[in-house]
């Protein structure tokens, strides 16, 4: 039995190129590239809520993720099966890819509440597992804890969601509380070092919590009811991301600075990019619609 979780020789002669090109394809909704910017369209032209919950849960389990990895130190299936390179030289359980599917797509399904979503859901959620196994990129354990470790942070989720005491706390508290466990668990990580998208994500829960209290403050946006205007904001959005992004880099190279610390600016930054800035240019460009006034929301802050 054991040896069946770790063997990965059966998946050969399952392998054709057309199965190769659709465990790639499913193998790409896991990778950051695709969270990083499927979350911020969703949070601009669907519902901005369910993305900003959702935004939390997958930095907080790309953190879990990376935590358990090196506790654990368990090695990926030999190299001369896997048909996925990106993975580098990391530890293969709990798989990433496996646990961020479940809290993406299931915790979706779980605030849409309809089953034709539940069904779509869990098909995407189970292709990409699927797919990790098909390119060798984690055995069967990796898959099954990295499902597991997701199921179980959903459930936690799905309770502390309905909290009030968590919903009404100031933004300070929760600010804290993401320094306290983000940099302890950097000061005492397992390994020599965190994996660099660690102090991302930290600064990133950190940006998207504070923009998201002053936006809320401000402008108080919803997504148009006009279809074509919330494709556009997604759209424009997605583009300011990507000048975003090439931005930071031509800041990272004339600032120098660490790259834990880099990385964790970087974040930061890009919270407040998904949750303020970028809120706030589509609603001058009138693609969102803010529920609050300038001069309301000036005279609330002022006599707060």
């Amino acid at each position: 039995m054991i040896e069946l979780l770790h063997d990965m020789t059966w998946v050969l002669p399952l392998r054709t190129p057309e199965l190769t090109q659709l465990a790639n394809a499913f193998t790409w909704l896991g990778y950051g590239t695709f969270l990083l910017f499927a979350v911020p369209i969703g949070f601009w032209g669907w519902n901005k809520h369910t993305f900003f919950r959702l935004l939390l849960l997958i930095g907080i389990s790309a953190w879990l993720n990376a935590l358990f990895k090196d506790i654990f130190q368990d090695p990926r299936p030999p190299l001369e099966l896997r048909l996925d390179d990106r993975v580098g030289d990391s530890y293969g359980l709990p798989s990433g890819h496996a646990q961020l599917a479940v809290v993406l797509w299931l915790w979706l399904a779980y605030e849409v509440r309809r089953l034709w979503c539940w069904v779509a859901c869990a098909l995407i959620c189970l292709g990409v597992c699927l797919s990790r196994l098909y390119l060798a990129a984690h055995d069967i354990e990796d898959v099954l804890v990295g499902a597991l470790l997701g199921g179980v942070t959903l459930v936690i989720a799905a309770r502390v969601k309905d909290l009030a005491w968590w919903r009404e706390a100031h933004v300070g508290w929760h600010v804290l509380s993401i320094l306290v466990i983000g940099g302890g668990s950097l000061a005492l990580w397992p390994a020599l070092e965190a994996p660099d998208y660690v102090p991302l994500f930290v600064g990133l829960l950190i940006g998207a919590a504070l923009g998201w209290r002053v936006e809320g403050r401000l402008l108080d946006f919803g997504a148009a009811p006009q279809v074509w205007r919330r494709v556009l904001a997604a759209l424009l959005g997605a583009l300011g991301f990507i000048l975003l992004q090439k931005v930071l880099k031509v800041v990272e190279a004339q600032l120098g600075l660490p790259a834990e610390y880099w990385q964790g600016l970087r974040g930061l930054l890009m919270g407040l990019f998904v949750t303020l800035a970028m809120p706030w240019l589509l609603v001058k460009a009138r693609l969102l619609v803010a529920r609050r006034t300038p001069a309301v929301a000036a005279g609330e802050v002022v006599g707060a």
